[in-house]
Parts: C-alpha cells; sequence; structure tokens
C-alpha cells in the first residue's frame, strides 16, 4: 500500500515538474501556437517515458530496456535542474531587470548552465570516493585498537549499477585493505535483473574479519527471500535483526522497519547476549530512532539511506527530514554515528549534492 501511495505521489509530481517546465520552456524561448503544441507534446512524451520505462524495468531486464530506463533518469535529473536554474535566473532577473535584457542571452544561460549542471552530476554519480573517519569507542577490546574497517552503503545494483561498477569498487576496498566490511542496506535498487555474475565480485572482497550485510527498504522491494537467495553463493553475512561477536566487538544488524512505531530500542535488547557495557557497531540503514540507540547504549552506528539529498537542493530537505542526520560524522556523549552518502543513485543516475562515498573507519579506544 505503501509503495503504491509512493508511486501515486511519484507521478503527480513528476507530470507537475513537466507542466512547469514546459511553461517555463515555451516563455523562455518565445515560443508560438504551433512550438507551444509541439513542445507540450515532446514533454508528454517525456513525462510517460519516465512512467513506462520504471514499468518495463522491474519486468524485464533488457539491454534496451535499461537503456530506455537510463536516459529517462537523465531526462528526470536534467528537469529538476532545469526548473532550478530557471528558478535562479528569473530570480536574479527581477532583482536586475537590466541585466538580461537579451532574451536569447536568458534562455542560452538557463538550458546551458542546466545541461552543464546535469553532465557534472552524472559524473560525479559514477566518481566515488573514499572519506575518512576516526572513531573513539569506551571499551573496545584492544584487539580492535587503531583497525579500520570499510562501511559503504546504497550501492543500488540493478539496471543502472552493475557488475563493473561493483568491480571496481571492491578492487578500491582492498587496496585500503580493512579488518571488515560493512555494507548498510540497499545493495540492490529493487527491481528483478540479471544477477548471475554476483558470487564473482564478493568473492574478491578481502577481509579479515568478514563482510556483513543489514537490509534496507530497498532490498526488501526486491524480496527478503530473493535477496538471500542472491547471496547464498557470496560470502557475506546477513545480520537480519541478528547479532555477531567478533573478537569482542558486538556487530548487530537492524533490517529496515515501514513502520512508524518501530521500538529499535526493543530490536536491539531482544538480541542474544546483547550487552549494553561491552562495545557494540550497529548496522541500521535509515538514520533514525538515534536517541533509542542511545539510550541502548551503542558505541557506532552506521547508517546511509539519505544519498545526502542526491541532487541539490534536496540535501537541505534531507537535513530537515532526518534532524540534521543527514550525512557525515555525529557525536553525543559515547555514541558515534556515521551516515553514509551511499555509492549509488535511486531514480536520476545523477548526483549534484555529493559524491558516492566509501568510509573508511579507523576504531581507537576511548581512555
Amino acid at each position: 500500500m505503501m509503495q503504491f501511495i509512493f508511486f501515486a505521489v511519484s507521478v503527480i509530481l513528476l507530470l507537475g515538474g513537466h507542466v512547469l517546465t514546459w511553461i517555463i520552456w515555451r516563455n523562455l524561448f518565445a515560443l508560438n501556437q504551433a512550438g507551444s503544441v509541439i513542445s507540450g507534446l515532446i514533454f508528454l512524451f517525456l513525462f510517460l517515458s519516465i512512467v513506462i520505462s520504471s514499468y518495463l524495468i522491474h519486468k524485464k531486464d533488457r539491454t534496451l530496456i535499461r537503456v530506455y530506463y537510463f536516459f529517462s533518469g537523465i531526462w528526470t535529473g536534467f528537469l529538476v535542474n532545469f526548473i532550478l536554474i530557471a528558478t535562479v535566473v528569473y530570480l536574479f532577473k527581477f532583482l536586475f531587470p537590466t541585466f538580461f535584457v537579451n532574451n536569447l542571452l536568458l534562455s542560452n544561460v538557463v538550458f546551458f548552465s542546466s545541461l552543464g549542471l546535469s553532465i557534472f552530476g552524472i559524473f560525479k554519480a559514477f566518481a566515488t570516493k573514499v572519506k575518512y573517519y576516526e572513531v573513539r569507542i569506551k571499551d573496545l577490546p584492544e584487539y580492535w585498537w587503531d583497525k579500520e574497517i570499510v562501511q559503504i552503503s546504497d550501492i543500488h545494483l540493478g539496471p543502472v549499477y552493475r557488475k563493473n561498477f561493483l568491480q571496481k569498487t571492491i578492487k578500491r576496498i582492498n587496496q585500503l585493505e580493512p579488518e571488515l566490511v560493512c555494507i548498510t542496506g540497499d545493495l540492490f535498487d529493487g527491481m528483478e535483473s540479471d544477477f548471475t555474475w554476483l558470487n564473482n565480485p564478493f568473492s574478491q572482497l578481502k577481509t579479515k574479519q568478514g563482510i556483513y550485510y543489514s537490509l534496507g527498504n530497498h532490498d526488501f522491494y526486491l524480496g527478503f527471500n530473493r535477496v538471500k537467495q542472491l547471496l547464498s553463493k557470496t560470502p557475506l553475512i546477513i545480520l537480519d535483526n541478528k547479532m555477531k561477536v567478533i573478537s569482542g566487538l558486538q556487530i548487530i544488524g537492524i533490517n529496515y522497519s515501514f513502520k512508524k512505531d518501530f521500538n529499535l530500542y526493543q530490536a536491539i535488547l531482544d538480541q542474544v547476549g546483547y550487552n549494553s557495557k561491552q562495545a557494540s557497531l550497529l548496522l541500521y540503514h535509515e538514520p533514525r530512532n538515534i536517541n533509542l540507540a542511545i539510550q541502548a547504549g551503542i558505541d557506532l552506528q552506521l547508517s546511509g539511506h539519505t544519498h545526502r539529498g542526491q541532487l541539490f537542493p534536496f540535501n537541505y530537505l534531507a537535513k530537515i527530514a532526518y534532524k540534521g542526520y543527514d550525512a557525515g560524522f555525529f557525536k553525543k556523549g559515547d555514541f558515534n554515528l556515521i551516515v553514509n552518502s551511499g555509492l549509488g543513485t535511486w531514480g536520476p543516475p545523477m548526483r549534484t549534492s555529493g559524491r558516492g562515498e566509501i568510509s573508511l573507519i579507523k576504531l581507537k579506544p576511548l581512555k
């Protein structure tokens, strides 16, 4: 039901965005009646392409459909950038009416700025960076002193991010030589694809203490049983509301929950053998229930989900929605939180509010 509501709202917003863009486009390029009709039909086709390609990609994994879906996603990102640039330029024109006296200059600035920002966003969507963190944990077992772990999140494997992207990511992680790797949800984009290649990249991922994975919302869109089946021949350890103790460090994985009244505190306490006085690492896809994690005595929570807004200015909306815990490192007393910006993208294969992130975390004792 929630997915249907989300889909319906998304379609309405997309339709509204296309209508708004058509109005701006018509005025910006001073189109006559015929030009307005033709451009209106083109925008209608582009809107329907987003809906149709999204439907088709959920039904068939074919090269042509993936290309159709990819370019529909690019158009969606361009649409957002176009509305943003047009708003800024028209505001500038309102404040300084004598600046854009030439309408051709105005239209060129809006169009090429939107195009340039979109091309830059596509590049950033596939150009990941390593971000370094240092976290001090009370009662950290001596084994883990100065050890480095890697966190990745929101890879969104599917029609856009595929084998080559995953292989490059794993190669880069191996260069970091982490003690263990944590994947905090949305490993999959949520739609069926050809994943027959999946085992090979993950079998190349080298760690001393394993690869631990908690499920995100898009993983559940694909289906929990399907996810387990796909990962059954990989070295990934799925922590679906489970805990592992590795050399004295408690590693807890909590599944994403669609319920608003989900009690993270209770879920943690339900873990067999959980000890709030022993060092702990929580993998939880969405950065919410922060106060409950603090009450439970969690030392370090690793999350993702936000994508840092992915497209400007949605990063500011993400900051508001998650009460400031949108991306980066946060500390409150002995509690530490790292919100990874994600590796892949959702929807438009484009990033204009940050790059894909591999988090390299050095653990140090709190003395």
